[in-house]
């Protein structure tokens, strides 16, 4: 895709933490075709702030059952009640616009 580009739409949402080089540049290419593309990044964030682990990781660092860092490496250091929501506002909001309403 990032050869050609796409026609259909296409969410491409990023963390603070999982970015390189080589990332960037693909999306770079993908946005450079026009067409459907957004991108969007999350701050304070790192990759798995788009799964449960969200709202679960810093349990287990209020637990003790992980460190700060070890949370910042999995999901960044942005608060669950801001992650959480921000990424199904995301999503739901993405959906919204590009699927068609069910009649």
């Amino acid at each position: 895709m990032a050869r050609e580009g796409t026609d259909r739409p296409l969410l491409l949402a990023g963390t603070d933490g999982f970015r390189d080089d080589r990332l960037d540049r693909s999306w770079s290419a993908l946005l450079a075709h026009g067409g459907p593309v957004a991108r969007r990044q999350l701050a304070g964030s790192d990759h798995w702030v788009f799964t449960d682990y969200a709202a679960l990781v810093p349990q287990l660092q209020a637990a003790g059952l992980t460190t700060a860092a070890g949370r910042a490496e999995m999901v960044g250091t942005v608060d669950p009640r801001v992650s959480v929501p921000a990424v199904r506002g995301l999503v739901r909001s993405f959906f919204a616009r590009h699927l068609p309403v069910p009649r």
